[in-house]
């Protein structure tokens, strides 16, 4: 029986080390390759790939972009990922509203590109909010909790932040900013 027993611990913490060295894998963020791009061209290509990838058809998209040519100076391809899941999360957060909608706005404001995704769905409880960006962490019942903590590291990565404000039964706005690169940084 003890026999049985360390046999059972024994692949059990092998089962562990194999899924933390899985984890740890995939949270490899590679060094960011930045370069400077146009803000509502990326987001009109983020919302079609969304609209593509997620049953959507009852939401209503809203994009509002200050100035139309706002360029950021950022990894496309990191950011992207961020995008595509807050866009994601957005649409599932929506799925019980009777007139859903996801709104992405995007403005330049105190040195910053504000990048906003915002929706109408069911909110994050407060109790959650100040967890909601640590691995493994999730609010849903098939969720993974990786990808907003993986969303917060490109954004580290970028010398950025993400930050979410949310009100039960509302809705979530999720914020990304990044520092507004000067000809001295290029």
């Amino acid at each position: 029986e003890i026999r049985r027993g360390l046999q059972t611990i024994s692949t059990t913490g092998k089962g562990l080390l194999s899924f933390v060295e899985s984890y740890r894998r995939f949270t490899r963020i590679p060094t960011p390759e930045p370069s400077l791009f146009y803000v509502k061209a990326f987001i009109d290509r983020m919302v079609e790939l969304a609209r593509h990838q997620n049953k959507c058809d009852n939401i209503t998209f809203h994009i509002d972009i200050a100035p139309a040519d706002l360029i950021v100076y950022a990894d496309e391809n990191l950011i992207s990922q961020v995008v595509i899941n807050l866009l994601k999360n957005a649409i599932e957060a929506c799925e019980e509203s009777l007139s859903p909608q996801i709104i992405v706005e995007a403005v330049q404001k105190n040195g910053m590109v504000i990048i906003s995704v915002i929706d109408n769905g069911s909110g994050i409880v407060p109790e959650a909010i100040d967890k909601i960006f640590v691995p493994f962490f999730t609010t849903k019942s098939k969720g993974s909790g990786i990808g907003l903590s993986l969303c917060r590291q490109i954004m580290n990565r970028h010398r950025g932040s993400i930050s979410l404000d949310s009100q039960v039964e509302k809705g979530s706005s999720f914020v990304l900013r990044f520092p507004i690169v000067t000809k001295r940084i290029l």
